[in-house]
């Protein structure tokens, strides 16, 4: 054995033994003696990724691959050190290239597809994870991702044998038992969840767990047992931040235990070394308590720190959204949109509640909801689903709308049913009460001409200030919500579009206006349920008594009785508002509110 050779199989034998800084140092033996050695360029590169020394790493990488261009590992450890780092496209280039070069290499076509998740390249992400379990059954972590594809996709019933299959291989595996909860939740399966999570208690009692029991508890409307789940989180790590928001927006108009909120997060405030995100969470918790107690100076001033470190994270462009509105006025007009006599849908179930997020959908939904012939099923993505998978995504569907045959309108519109099924329970109607969905009236209109549609709108100062007061947790859901002028903005392509699609479908769907509903409750109501074309029953006045799952932000005012608290609240924010008051267009008819 020669003695590069034997250094070589020293280094490579420490290096299995996680003794990096040695066999590092034998590795720059081997250059010393020879610097044109591809595997000690390539496994020097992989000890300083361990350092996080990318710099060197990608040298030594990329000499390999020079001095041995087909040689898979030096590719696959390139990726690597660029995934490391979120260099997604670099990455992905790596990682194709170790495939070519080795179709079989499972490692290198699982961080193929942990990068094109990445990038939002959902299906062939889930090509990859299939493959890899095909050759590698009892690759749990394969399983759980696979699972989570799945899900961000909408298929939560398929996911669910994958997180099964990865707890199986891995009773202790937290990730997976919370990814599994999350699908049961969204199958309207919390009692599943709940004992899927009592379960994983057994394994690994943790924050997330406990904060996760609190979330299902919370939509199940069971808010004593959330409170003691969330107190459960934060006496486990004070500086969750997360259990914090949560326990304040349930408590701090139903503190039956006496919790001192105040002093809960006052001294969580006061921590050292919280996370950015804590922080988030906890100025939402501080400015919610601030402005329960009418301190709105203080409360402004802790919404504004919460909303400013989100949008430091946010990837926001209001030419972007100029863009995608522009794109709609123009692909759905009065020729677009004309009526045919062959309809793409007859199917009469759907009733799309939609409007600006915080406009009054979770309530009106709720009112209907409770009427014993409909099914309320909540946010659904599916229409925006089919929109964004077109190649191209949105911007270029609208473009295409206009020459879309009936065959591919039939496609999108099955597309969607097959999502909505998944809630039907045989009742007259299922509301979908995604608010992103003005968007699409143009294209609800065209696909199914016999839906309801009911548009909620708000004054847009106390609109946008409930937008501004929220935390949505989905990630880039509402990127505009973060900062006043963005909002502004945003709010007025909102009522620009409003104002198309009331030009180009006069009389299509109904408006609603939280103002009026709050103030005429019954009458409001009623109408409501006419439209629907539903006979009236006195159950849709008692909507907060209703036993349904609630998931969006609005889980606890829709089940406290109507009142209009919130009408006028944004006059008490005074000067603070002027940035929004400076940019935001206000309709006539509320000109002189």
């Amino acid at each position: 054995m020669s003695q590069i050779d034997r250094l070589l199989e020293q280094g490579m034998s420490l290096h299995q033994q996680g003794q990096y800084e040695p066999a590092g140092k034998l590795y720059q033996q081997i250059l010393a003696l020879n610097n044109k050695h591809p595997d000690a360029h390539n496994l020097l590169g992989a000890v300083y990724v361990v350092y996080k020394n990318y710099k060197l790493a990608e040298k030594h990488f990329l000499k390999s691959i020079k001095l041995s261009g087909s040689y898979a590992p030096a590719h696959y450890n390139l990726g690597k050190a660029y995934l490391d780092q979120g260099k997604l496209q670099p990455a992905f280039g790596a990682f194709s290239r170790a495939v070519r070069l080795k179709p079989d290499y499972v490692e290198a076509i699982f961080l193929l597809a942990n990068t094109q998740v990445r990038q939002g390249d959902l299906p062939p992400a889930q090509v990859a994870y299939e493959k890899v379990i095909a050759w590698h059954p009892r690759n749990y972590e394969a399983h759980n991702n696979l699972g989570s594809v799945l899900q961000d996709q909408s298929d939560y019933h398929s996911s669910l044998e994958h997180h099964q299959a990865a707890i199986n291989l891995k009773p202790d595996f937290e990730l997976a038992y919370l990814n599994l909860s999350n699908a049961l939740v969204e199958l309207e399966r919390h009692n599943d969840a709940l004992e899927l999570l009592s379960t994983c208690l057994g394994h690994c009692n943790s924050v997330k767990v406990h904060h996760e029991i609190g979330r299902v508890y919370q939509q199940l409307g069971q808010m004593k047992e959330a409170r003691s789940a969330y107190l459960s989180a934060i006496s486990i790590d004070p500086s969750e931040g997360k259990s914090y928001r949560h326990l304040v927006d349930i408590t701090k108009n139903d503190n039956n235990e006496n919790i001192d909120l105040m002093a809960l997060v006052s001294n969580a405030c006061q921590l050292d070394n919280i996370t950015t995100e804590a922080r988030e969470h906890l100025n939402f918790a501080l400015a919610k308590l601030l402005d329960s107690l009418k301190d709105y100076g203080g409360a402004f001033s802790a919404y504004k720190a919460g909303n400013d470190l989100h949008r430091a994270l946010e990837s926001y462009k209001n030419s972007d959204s100029v863009i995608l509105f522009n794109s709609i006025k123009s692909a759905y007009n009065k020729n677009t949109l004309i009526e045919v006599d062959d309809p793409v849908s007859n199917d009469n179930r759907p009733i799309f509640i939609l409007g600006m997020p915080r406009s009054g959908t979770t309530l009106v939904e709720q009112i209907i909801a409770s009427h014993t012939s409909v099914t309320g099923a909540g946010e659904l993505p599916y229409l925006a689903d089919q929109v964004k998978q077109f190649k191209g995504g949105s911007v270029a569907f609208h473009k295409r709308f206009a020459k879309m045959n009936h065959e591919q309108l039939g496609s999108v519109a099955s597309g969607y049913l097959a999502g909505l099924n998944q809630y039907d329970q045989g009742l007259t109607k299922i509301t979908d009460k995604m608010p992103h969905n003005f968007l699409y009236i143009g294209l609800i209109a065209k696909l199914f001409p016999n839906a309801k549609i009911i548009h909620c709108k708000r004054h847009p100062m106390a609109n946008c200030l409930s937008i501004y007061k929220a935390y949505f947790a989905a990630k880039n859901a509402h990127p505009y919500a973060w900062n006043l002028k963005e909002l502004a903005h945003y709010h007025n392509l909102y009522e620009d579009l409003m104002a198309h699609w009331r030009d180009v479908l006069p009389g299509r769907f109904y408006e609603v206006s939280y103002e009026q509903l709050t103030s005429n409750q019954e009458d409001e109501s009623r109408k409501l349920i006419e439209y629907c074309g539903l006979d009236w029953q006195e159950a849709c006045l008692d909507f907060h008594n209703t036993q349904r799952k609630v998931k969006t932000a609005s889980a606890f005012q829709v089940r406290q009785p109507m009142h209009n608290q919130s009408v006028d609240l944004w006059k008490r924010y005074g000067d603070a508002l002027q940035p929004l008051l400076d940019h935001l267009y206000i309709p006539p008819e509320y000109v002189d509110e």
